[in-house]
């Protein structure tokens, strides 16, 4: 719609329509004013279908050309939200630009004043260098004079002082008593400083001796005054035996055992007694420890000679006596202190025993297949202790952390066979092995072994069990020489097997053993290169070849 003073005009597709009036344009052009969101969509969605016909009916449209004309339909539909759209851009340039604005304001402003204060500043150091400056050639153009001032003001004020401090001194008292004249206050001071190392040593505590609440000072003036040194002082301090110290007292009951020379002495000796009785251990979390008694620590004053060593008055209160007991003699301690603790502690539960029949084993034979392992329980428990001694216990809880395994035995059933020689022969070892040395000559593997073997060496892992080759009496079980631990069984007839280099024996000498028992352990004991078992086996006392008695 175009406006030109009094009249109006509307252009619609190719019709141009005149009006009288702009009163009567107003009330002939279409009102588009006051449609709702649903009417809006509907013309977008209807002007959408025209525009899609329209441009199908062309013979060629771009692509820019279907934006524009789409654009063209929601434009004319949503026309206030675009208006609003962009006075809202309006207003927020506006709104930054005055902003940007005021603060370029501001930052002028702050860079102007600090010129100012900078200029200002600078005027004031240049006004003070210019004075300091005349005062340096004035005190350059009369220095001789100024230093003959100077000089002469030092040595009458040094003169002034040495004369008095000669003929001047401090005469010390303790509590109104003399006790010596020093040469200037400071001397005493320092030395009571050092007074509470030398008190620590004597009286076995602390000391803090309070100068200016126990030391007067009287000025006295003459020629020669005869002075104490520092150590002289000391000495007169420190062997004082009735010298006021401010001690607190540790009342039990209202009944004071011991004095000490600081308040926080007497609490720790305090906290001590009651972990002495109520001692830290693992797993025990205390929920009270208390005195039976009413415990105080008060102020007092008392000499020197009057205050505890702290070890002599805790050992008194937990015991009654300031010294070591003596095994026969009993505690009679002068508190009675109760304790209440939660303790967590873990209780082993015990295993069983079981036993798997095996018939390939001889019925005296037992051998453990799986060990057997405890069962873990923990406990919570409530205790109740006096003066350290367990007088309760109550148990919470019980909780099972791991069940017990039973062990579990391999036992024989197979019947004993006899225990003299069968004349026939059982190899020793039954598990994997090798024969890693022969019978007769042969070169020494290790220092100390012999050239001629009177055996073979049955090598297999450490601790496999060795065998009986027969039945028979054993006549040697014991350590000899190279052999290490070394078993001899007589089989009768005049023959004997030998098992030597065991880790462990099985058997004792005069027991009668079967073929095929057990009677020690694979080792290397005596001379030998590693784990195995040398078997020998003799006839009347001659080695023989035991590969001979075995089909191999």
């Amino acid at each position: 719609m175009a406006n030109n003073e009094n009249l109006q005009f509307d252009t619609a597709g190719e019709t141009l329509v005149i009006y009288k009036s702009k009163r009567a344009a107003l009330t002939q052009a279409p009102v588009k004013r006051g449609e709702g969101v649903f009417r809006r969509t509907a013309r977008l969605v209807k002007g959408l279908k025209e525009a899609r016909v329209k441009v199908k009916n062309l013979a060629y449209c771009s692509a820019e050309n279907k934006a524009e004309i789409y654009g063209e339909v929601l434009h004319d539909a949503y026309e206030p939200v675009f208006t609003a759209a962009h006075k809202a851009a309006d207003t927020l340039w506006n709104f930054l630009y005055k902003l940007l604005y005021d603060f370029l304001g501001i930052f002028v402003f702050i860079v102007n004043l600090f010129i100012k204060i900078f200029y200002y500043l600078g005027a004031g150091l240049r006004y003070l260098w210019e004075k300091l400056w005349d005062l340096r050639v004035w005190v350059d153009a009369h220095k001789r004079a100024i230093f003959q001032i100077f000089a002469a003001v030092v040595v009458t004020v040094s003169l002034g002082l040495i004369l008095v401090t000669s003929m001047s001194a401090y005469q010390y008292s303790y509590f109104g008593r003399p006790l010596g004249t020093a040469k200037t206050k400071r001397d005493v001071y320092q030395t009571i400083e050092l007074l509470g190392d030398r008190l620590a040593q004597n009286a076995g505590a602390n000391i803090s001796f309070n100068a200016e609440r126990d030391i007067e000072f009287k000025r006295v003036f003459g020629l020669g005054i005869d002075t104490d040194s520092q150590d002289d002082i000391l000495n007169t301090l420190t062997y004082m035996s009735d010298i006021h110290v401010t001690g607190y007292a540790i009342a039990i009951n209202g009944k004071q055992v011991a004095v000490m020379d600081k308040p926080e002495t007497a609490d720790a000796i305090i906290a001590a007694v009651k972990e002495y009785f109520a001692p830290k251990q693992e797993g025990w979390d205390y929920t009270s420890v208390s005195f039976d008694e009413e415990i105080s620590i008060e102020e007092v004053n008392v000499n020197l000679s009057e205050l505890w060593n702290p070890d002599d008055a805790a050992r008194y209160i937990e015991t009654g006596s300031v010294k070591d007991l003596r095994d026969d003699e009993a505690p009679n301690p002068l508190v009675t202190v109760y304790a209440a603790a939660n303790v967590t502690y873990d209780e082993e539960t015990s295993y069983g025993v079981k036993y798997v029949r095996d018939s390939s084993m001889y019925q005296d034979e037992v051998i453990l297949q799986k060990e057997g392992k405890p069962g873990i329980q923990r406990i919570v428990a409530v205790v109740q202790t006096i003066n350290g001694k367990e007088i309760s216990r109550f148990e919470q809880s019980n909780t099972t952390i791991s069940e017990p395994v039973d062990a579990v035995y391999k036992q024989g059933t197979k019947e004993i066979p006899q225990r003299s020689g069968s004349g026939t022969w059982l190899f020793p070892i039954k598990a994997r092995y090798i024969i890693s040395d022969y019978f007769g000559y042969r070169v020494a593997p290790t220092a100390g072994a012999s050239t001629n073997h009177k055996g073979i060496d049955v090598a297999c892992a450490y601790g496999t069990p060795i065998y009986a080759a027969d039945g028979g009496t054993v006549t040697f079980a014991g350590r000899r020489g190279a052999y290490g631990l070394l078993i001899i069984i007589s089989h009768g007839g005049g023959y004997e097997s030998w098992y030597g280099h065991e880790s462990e024996i099985d058997v004792k000498v005069g027991e009668e053993v079967y073929q095929g028992k057990v009677i020690g352990k694979v080792g290397s004991t005596g001379v030998s290169t590693g784990p195995h078992v040398h078997f020998e086996i003799h006839y009347q006392g001659t080695p023989l070849n035991p590969l001979l008695f075995y089909d191999r």
